[in-house]
């Protein structure tokens, strides 16, 4: 049975955070504490780890990976 992600409080009053990286693949086996996503904020680029273990069954998110010209 799948849980929900929800993202962590960023601190510092952050409300907000855009994710620039995946660090996961669906059907991937992870540990608690392992690193899933890269975020960017108005101050900084941070990675965010699992809260917990277990098998990644979907990733929503998805990104346009063509060139900008």
């Amino acid at each position: 049975m799948g849980r929900p992600f929800v993202l962590p409080d960023l601190g510092e009053g952050l409300v907000e955070a855009e994710i620039v990286k995946v660090l996961v693949r669906e059907g991937e086996v992870i540990a608690e504490d392992a690193p899933l996503l890269e975020v960017e904020t108005d101050k900084a680029t941070v990675e965010i780890p699992s809260p917990l273990g277990g098998r990644i069954e979907r990733i929503h998110v998805h990104f346009d990976l063509r060139p900008v010209c």
